[in-house]
């Protein structure tokens, strides 16, 4: 194999610095100087600015450090004055307490509150930040940080905030932020199992694995906290076993249906860890190749961007001997979390048992089967799917696993006049007084949300000779309604997840429609589906 360049890095990721500039108020005499939120102070759309946009400064702030390949930003004077300007916009538009808000006013987001800090500290340190007033705003922002949480367990959001604590430390000298990074960083280890997995809601997700791993690195290559290595590498070795053949990570199966793939981590961590250097030079042949998941929209597209370009200054040197093209054939069952990962010398499936068997399959490093479940469409027009939930059951005899899962209504809830209307009322008034309680609701109705339906899929995944059989059992139960239309889908999700839903290669395999098979099940009860790759 080929080692690719790690200018890939780079040109995958230095074009968007460039859309990251359109989206900036660059006017230095604008109210909103600095603002990264183009609905905000362009369009004029929004009546509050999105706090996790502001972590755009750290693309700007590299940009300006680094003489990457053809790049234009290097060492340019208003450059410079774009991040430190980005990080005094924080500072004007943060609530009294440094919090900031992400979806809706005076949400007070953990999660765009971390990723901005991490963003704004690490910006104000590569561009040798001069400014007290902003020091004492990223300090403010990192005491906020250390009195709250968030409702649900988001491993990746506690490694970035010991990431954050730690380069705040560093901008302001003072330790209480470097203790508290410390106690960041032990919690999120507290949520990784035994298995390898850091707990992303109800399960492992390997794209939001290399989130959580981006960010620990960092914490650890700040702080010299040699206690976290231990769990980053059984992470990084997981992370090596659910990597798909082609070397990208993520899809359907996964936890929370990410596509995440950040590298910066494990080059930090490939001298020491054998494994981060094979799967960032995988990751790094998918670059080259063009497969990686497009998630470059104007609220999402610096996570990747910034991780990329650390990835370029901090690439980890590597011997000659070539990287082996896949790891060794396994079959791995992670019972706690629900996920098969089947590595075979020509084939390579893994698959979310605890979602009821999303799926995807390769031969080679060609993905020939992307299967996100089932999908009924009944006679009323409501759509029931078999992917909702991490509750299946689930049976494994060491060849043959079976899941089980009963089907949902899918819930893809929009925005209304009236349901904005309320939301901002209700925030405006004692919602803001609630962050927490506010935040569980709409997680309940958005997000884990579950509403059954009378029909149940068993889905069995067995090997054959020389790749894998997939076998569907769809039964329709007493009092269900009629089935119209019966379908396999591809890329689907029926629950809100900001990260699901880029452009990935893998949607262009089609949808199979199973029309000529709903008498069948309305009628027989039950409709039987063989697969074979």
């Amino acid at each position: 194999m080929t080692r690719p360049t790690k200018d890939v890095y780079v040109q995958e990721s230095l074009p968007l610095v460039a859309s990251m500039l359109q989206l900036l108020d660059r006017d230095p005499l604008s109210e909103t100087a600095g603002c990264f939120d183009r609905q905000y102070w362009h369009y004029r759309t929004m009546d509050f600015p999105c706090g996790m946009s502001q972590e755009f400064v750290l693309p700007l702030a590299l940009a300006w450090k680094h003489p990457f390949p053809d790049n234009p930003h290097h060492q340019q004077d208003r450059v410079r004055e774009w991040t430190l300007s980005g990080i005094d916009f924080a500072r004007r538009a943060a609530h009294k307490d440094g919090s900031c808000d992400d979806y809706y006013p005076f949400e007070r987001a953990l999660g765009a509150a971390v990723y901005s800090l991490h963003g704004m500290a690490e910006a104000y340190r590569i561009v040798d930040g001069d400014d007290p007033n902003l020091v004492a705003f990223l300090a403010q922002r990192a005491r906020w940080v250390m009195a709250h949480g968030e409702s649900g367990v988001l491993a990746n959001h506690h490694a970035i905030a010991a990431a954050a604590l730690q380069s705040t430390a560093l901008v302001t000298g003072d330790d209480t932020f470097a203790t508290a990074a410390r106690a960041k960083a032990r919690e999120t280890l507290s949520h990784q199992h035994d298995e390898g997995w850091f707990r992303e809601y109800d399960g492992f997700d390997p794209g939001y694995q290399t989130v959580t791993v981006d960010f620990l690195a960092r914490y650890w290559r700040a702080s010299g906290d040699d206690d976290v290595l231990e769990g980053l590498e059984r992470a990084v070795e997981l992370l090596e076993a659910a990597q798909h053949p082609d070397g990208t990570f993520g899809g359907e199966y996964a936890a929370r249906s990410a596509y995440h793939a950040q590298p910066h981590g494990l080059e930090l961590l490939a001298p020491r860890f054998p494994a981060a250097a094979r799967v960032s030079d995988r990751l790094l042949g998918a670059l080259t190749a063009g497969r990686r998941a497009r998630n470059d929209d104007d609220r999402l597209q610096g996570h990747h961007v910034y991780s990329y370009l650390m990835a370029w200054v901090d690439f980890a040197p590597r011997d000659d001997a070539p990287t082996r093209l896949q790891p060794d054939p396994a079959r791995t069952h992670l019972g706690a979390c629900g996920v098969l990962i089947d590595r075979r010398r020509e084939a390579f499936l893994i698959a979310g048992l605890a979602k009821g068997g999303p799926f995807r399959i390769y031969r080679g490093t060609d993905l020939v089967a992307n299967d996100s479940g089932v999908a009924i469409v009944t006679e009323d027009d409501r759509v029931l799917v078999s992917h909702i939930g991490h509750d299946a059951e689930v049976t494994d005899d060491g060849a043959v696993v079976s899941t089980t899962q009963r089907f949902a209504y899918a819930t893809r809830e929009r925005m209304t006049p009236v349901k904005l209307i309320v939301l901002r009322a209700v925030m405006i008034t004692v919602g803001r007084w609630f962050r927490t309680l506010v935040r569980k609701l709409l997680q309940r109705r958005l997000i884990t949300r579950k509403v059954g339906a009378p029909f149940t899929l068993t889905r069995t995944i067995e090997r054959t000779d020389t790749g894998f059989r997939v076998t569907d059992s769809i039964k329709r139960g007493p009092g269900a309604p009629r089935a119209k239309h019966l379908r396999l889908g591809i890329g689907q999700t029926s629950t809100y997840v900001a990260v699901s839903q880029p452009w990935d290669p893998a949607w262009l395999l089609p949808w199979t429609d199973l029309d000529d098979r709903v008498n069948e099940l309305n009628d027989g009860g039950v409709v039987e589906i063989v697969r074979d790759w």
